[in-house]
C-alpha cells in the first residue's frame, strides 16, 4: 500500500508541475506568439498605407529636433573638431593629450565606423571627468575602450598614469 500510496503522490505531482509550466510559461508564449504573427500581418497588409507614412514622416520631424537640441553638426573634419574638445577638457582638467592617432575607417554595409585613439596623461579624477564629458556628448560617439597605465619615473620618483581611449563614431554613408 505504501508503493502505491508514493506514485499516486507523485503522479499528483507531476500533474501539478506540468500545470505550473503551463500556466506560468507556455500559455504566455503561445499569446505572445500569436500577438506577433497578427501584428506581422498587419505589417504586411498596411505597407504602403499612407497613414503610415505620415507617421513615419512624424517621426522623422521628432527626431530631427531632438538631434538639433544636442547641437550635432556636421563638419568637414571631425578629427579636427575633436582635437579642440579635447584640448578644451585638458585645459580645465589639467591633463595632456599624449598621442593621437590616425583615425581607423571600417565601411560596412552603408555605414562608415571611425575610431580614434588617443591617449591622455594626468591625474585619475582628471581622466575619468574628461571622459565623462566625452561619454555624455552625443555628438562626440562612444567610447569603446580605456586603458588606465600606471608608470613610476624613476628620476623623480613619481606615479604617473597614461589612458588609452578608442573612441568611435558612426555615421551613414552619403
Amino acid at each position: 500500500m505504501k508503493l502505491n500510496k508514493k506514485n499516486k503522490f507523485l503522479l499528483f505531482g507531476f500533474a501539478f508541475a506540468l500545470y505550473i509550466c503551463y500556466a506560468f510559461a507556455i500559455s504566455n508564449t503561445i499569446k505572445y506568439y500569436k500577438e506577433y504573427h497578427s501584428k506581422e500581418e498587419l505589417i504586411t497588409d498596411n505597407s504602403s498605407s499612407p497613414k503610415l507614412a505620415y507617421q513615419l514622416h512624424q517621426k522623422e520631424n521628432q527626431l530631427d529636433e531632438l538631434l538639433s537640441q544636442y547641437n550635432i553638426t556636421t563638419s568637414e573634419s571631425f578629427q579636427n573638431d575633436l582635437l579642440k574638445q579635447l584640448n578644451n577638457f585638458c585645459n580645465i582638467h589639467h591633463l595632456k593629450v599624449i598621442d593621437f592617432k590616425e583615425p581607423h575607417i571600417v565601411t560596412d554595409k552603408g555605414f562608415v565606423n571611425s575610431s580614434y585613439i588617443f591617449s591622455l596623461e594626468g591625474s585619475y579624477n582628471g581622466c575619468l571627468s574628461l571622459l565623462n564629458k566625452i561619454e555624455n556628448s552625443p555628438n562626440l560617439g562612444s567610447i569603446k575602450h580605456l586603458n588606465f597605465i600606471k608608470k613610476k619615473n624613476f628620476k623623480t620618483n613619481v606615479d604617473q598614469l597614461f589612458v588609452e581611449v578608442i573612441l568611435q563614431k558612426n555615421s551613414g554613408v552619403n
